[in-house]
């Protein structure tokens, strides 16, 4: 345990943090647990590790090379895991976009999370397993990657040409721009630490690809994170049965048939399934496959996010993928399909979220008497409310001015009735007429309360907009070079130490200092 940082869970099952799907995905017992395993028991590991002893072995030795091949002067740490693999090892894989720099913090969340996954699955079950980072070199979407923020300052890759696969752009004008920017942003020395390689990384390789690669490896050194390019010849070639079977629209119709289920158990579609769920680079853009083309070579076809899992779970024997909510979602949308690769879904595993807990948070969350697992629960107007009800018994004021005042109009309508019975109906009506008319008075009052209370109601403000920055949770806003400035060191191993267990969640950090 380190002497520098603080860490405390959440567990997902505690926040609003995941998503419907994703806290019915965790509970178990749902429509979905006839798609995938329950992510937090060992069980369903132990269930995919029986499941992955049909892998090929031809395939394992051909993805061997490919790890050898994409990753060259291999470190000690690499080399111990592609010996791993190649001798029977199971894996765990995430994967993200070639975000600039990481992008948010997730990124690098994701990557310490397939590790210390890996780590904790070996020790449970007796297996050796590997983590491998999966890179979205074929993604086309320019103006997700592009960015990425530190404090208030944001930096924007500008490419105005820029098409196709982000993986084959050039950075020579990314490394320029990034490097003026950085001159000009405040950092500490862990900062500076951090983002020197991943600017050097740019400068030094030939495209954004092969840059990811080297600063993602330097980073994680010593983990024994193996990174996997799927645009890669070799590998595509070996996946051609997937290519030829999806130009039929074979696993377009499953898939299809798979998410109309998800929708009429009361699930959304993450991602609309296509005809064909791949796209054709030929012409050195990503252009969608519109009809079966049978003679295009496998090293130009490109699954899409549909396609893109049953890829990569041809390749690999994983036991779990970890991803984020969006990502896991459409997994979902692929259970039939599995069915017809003859290849087992891994266990879909909701990444660990990070979150830093700095002074300046922790006294707002003590003004207001609320632990931070409150505001992940609540929104802001719903803490504001439970704050007064809680504090100023709003409801049982509410009800010692509302009582009298439903008796009298009760006594009102009673003598009315009396005088007047024909107009019964008449008096009935302005009964409910004044009951409500009453009743809006407790919102009334509660307006009042908060500005009577505004000094509190302020600081509620301030948490949440600490928490939720422009109505995101941190993680979605902030890099992890803002982790890393807060904390005033990286704190890398001592999160794969704390995230080695089977549960996920939010896991807060707070320096010692």
């Amino acid at each position: 345990m380190s002497d520098q940082f603080t860490y405390s869970l959440l567990p997902h099952e505690e926040t609003g943090v995941p998503s419907k799907v994703m806290k019915d995905l965790i509970a178990g017992g749902t429509f979905l647990e006839s798609i995938a395993k329950a992510p937090y028991h060992w069980e369903s590991f132990a269930a995919q590790a029986n499941a992955q002893m049909n892998y090929s072995s031809e395939i394992r030795e051909i993805v061997a090379k490919s790890f050898e091949h994409q990753n060259a002067h291999s470190t000690p740490s690499e080399n111990a895991s592609i010996a791993a693999f190649r001798s029977g090892a199971l894996s765990v894989t995430t994967g993200h976009q070639l975000m600039v720099c990481g992008g948010t913090v997730f990124f690098e969340a994701k990557v310490l999370g397939a590790v210390a996954l890996a780590k904790a699955a070996s020790k449970a079950l007796g297996v050796d397993v590997v983590p491998i980072f999966w890179m979205a070199t074929e993604d086309h979407d320019f103006e997700e990657i592009s960015s990425f923020s530190i404090g208030q300052h944001t930096f924007t890759w500008e490419y105005p040409d820029a098409k196709g696969p982000v993986g084959c752009l050039p950075t020579d004008g990314l490394a320029e721009q990034l490097e003026h920017w950085l001159e000009n942003v405040p950092l500490n020395e862990a900062q500076r630490k951090l983002l020197q390689p991943r600017l050097q990384a740019y400068k030094e390789c030939g495209n954004l690809a092969d840059a990811t690669r080297q600063w993602v490896r330097q980073w994680s050194e010593g983990l024994g994170l193996l990174v996997l390019d799927g645009q890669d010849a070799t590998l595509k070639g070996a996946a051609a049965p997937l290519w030829s079977a999806e130009m039929e629209g074979d696993y377009s119709e499953l898939i299809h048939k798979q998410t109309e289920a998800l929708v009429s158990n009361g699930y959304q579609a993450q991602v609309f399934p296509r005809e064909i769920n791949l796209f054709d680079l030929r012409d050195g853009g990503r252009q969608r496959f519109e009809q079966a083309d049978h003679r295009c070579p496998p090293e130009h076809i490109s699954p899409n996010a549909l396609m893109r899992p049953l890829y990569q779970e041809y390749l690999l024997p994983n036991l779990a993928y970890v991803g984020g909510g969006g990502e896991l979602a459409y997994w979902l949308q692929l259970g039939e399909a599995f069915k017809k690769m003859d290849r087992p879904m891994p266990v879909l595993y909701l990444r660990d979220s990070l979150f830093i807990q700095n002074a300046k948070l922790q006294r707002a969350l003590d003004k207001i008497g609320q632990p931070l697992s409150a505001i992940l629960n609540h929104s802001v107007e719903a803490l504001k409310k439970q704050f007064i009800a809680n504090h100023l018994s709003l409801q049982a004021e509410g009800e010692a001015l509302q009582l009298p005042l439903e008796a009298g109009i009760d006594q009102w309508n009673s003598s009315l009735k009396s005088a007047y019975p024909e107009l019964e109906q008449h008096a009935q009506a302005l009964r409910v007429k004044m009951i409500k008319l009453a009743q809006r008075t407790a919102e009334t009052r509660y307006r009042a309360q908060k500005r009577r209370h505004a000094e509190v109601m302020e600081a509620v403000d301030t948490v949440y907009a600490m928490v939720y920055p422009d109505g995101a949770f941190w993680e979605r806003k902030a890099s992890y070079a803002d982790l890393v400035g807060a904390l005033g060191a990286d704190p890398r191993d001592e999160i794969v130490e704390n995230m080695s267990a089977i549960k996920a969640g939010t896991w807060v950090l707070s320096s010692k200092k």
